[in-house]
Order: structure tokens, then C-alpha cells, then sequence
């Protein structure tokens, strides 16, 4: 009963989180982190999350890989507060939700914003982690990416 009850949380809270993401790009934002929604057409970009990360991955040498993987491995700890943190406020805000008593807008807007601007955290450091990646590539390598990234968007817009 609880994973349905946080399960049903989450989603409402994402909702005010999620149009400030699509604005971002990639069909929903980044993703570039566990957890995050994805799926053909859904955030996350092409195939989900971390989309854009694979993407790019495709193209890479095995040295730049490497690379790549000391960026994420360096970024890990940070990225796994947040989502502590984030857990958190979900699991108060499930807990304000569904305490006895009366209950108003006004009474979780706070909780709300605590975890819209931990949504916000994490998509400000999926940005600067794939900035850091990007790095990493060449020119060609971000052509060829863009360039299946225009693929798998032209598919997923022909699938619906």
C-alpha cells in the first residue's frame, strides 16, 4: 500500500516538475541520471534515460569512453545526495498528504518547491556533467550523434 501511495505521489509532484524539464530539450530533458522518466517519446530522449549520454557513448573511442567514465565516476557522489534529498521530500510529502486532518495548497506548497528545486539541481548537473562529456568528443563525433539523434526522433515521430 505505501509504494502505491508514493508511487502516486511522485507522479503528482512530477507533474509540477516535468514541463520545466521538457523546455529543456531532448523530449523532456536530460536524463542523464537512474531515475529519471524515459521511453520512446518520453523524457529521457531517445530510448530513455540517459539518451543523449548513449548517443554520444555510440561514437567514442575506448580511451574516450574511459574518459567519460572518470567524468561520471568524479560527478557520482553529488548526483546521489540530490537524490537523497529528493527521496526525502517525496516520502514528507507523502506523509503530509496522507495524514489525518484537513489538509490545503498552502499546506504542501513548501514541500512542492523543495522538490521542484531539487528537480531543477539535478537537471542543472546533468547539463554541466554532459557539458563535461561533450568535451571529450570531437566535432565529428557530436555531428554523427546529432545526426542519429535526428533519426530516432523522425522514427519515434512516424510511430505516433
Amino acid at each position: 500500500m505505501r509504494t502505491i501511495v508514493t508511487t502516486t505521489v511522485l507522479a503528482l509532484t512530477l507533474a509540477t516538475a516535468v514541463p520545466s524539464a521538457w523546455a529543456f530539450g531532448m523530449r523532456g530533458g536530460p536524463g542523464f541520471f537512474a531515475g529519471s522518466p524515459g521511453g520512446p517519446g518520453g523524457p529521457g530522449g531517445p530510448g530513455g534515460p540517459g539518451g543523449p549520454l548513449r548517443l554520444l557513448l555510440a561514437q567514442m573511442s575506448p580511451d574516450q569512453r574511459q574518459q567519460v567514465r572518470q567524468i561520471l565516476i568524479a560527478d557520482r557522489g553529488a548526483m546521489r545526495d540530490t537524490l537523497k534529498q529528493l527521496r526525502a521530500e517525496h516520502e514528507a510529502l507523502a506523509d503530509k498528504l496522507f495524514a489525518a486532518g484537513p489538509l490545503t495548497d498552502a499546506d504542501v506548497q513548501p514541500q512542492v518547491q523543495k522538490i521542484a528545486a531539487l528537480h531543477q539541481q539535478l537537471v542543472e548537473h546533468g547539463t554541466q556533467v554532459m557539458l563535461k562529456v561533450r568535451t571529450v568528443a570531437t566535432p565529428d563525433q557530436l555531428a554523427k550523434a546529432a545526426a542519429t539523434k535526428q533519426k530516432v526522433d523522425q522514427l519515434r515521430d512516424q510511430i505516433q
